[in-house]
């Protein structure tokens, strides 16, 4: 989804947003392609943007959008706990 179309959405708070600009961004960047790739980018993604999640004040996005992708299958329980673990010991 385009920035221009999610600015558009007015149920959608701004942090929302922003996470999901950001992760657009960095979906479309890594050319992912299919889901299984999916839980290795999640590690990805916060090795690159965690500064700028903890920034943001986007540690609920991310636990969010994580249940949102074991909710339709993309990944496990064990890679939401390893991911959030890893948020939380790079950038507290």
């Amino acid at each position: 989804m385009s920035s221009e179309l999610l600015d558009e959405f007015e149920d959608v708070s701004a942090r929302e947003k922003v996470f999901m600009k950001l992760w657009n961004r960095f979906i479309k960047s890594k050319h992912v392609i299919a889901d299984r790739h999916v839980p290795r980018k999640c590690h990805e993604f916060i090795l690159e943007h965690g500064k700028q999640l903890r920034e943001g004040g986007l540690r609920l996005n991310l636990l969010l959008h994580l249940f949102n992708l074991w909710d339709s299958g993309v990944i496990s329980s064990d890679r939401i706990l390893s991911s959030m673990a890893m948020f939380d010991v790079e950038h507290a």
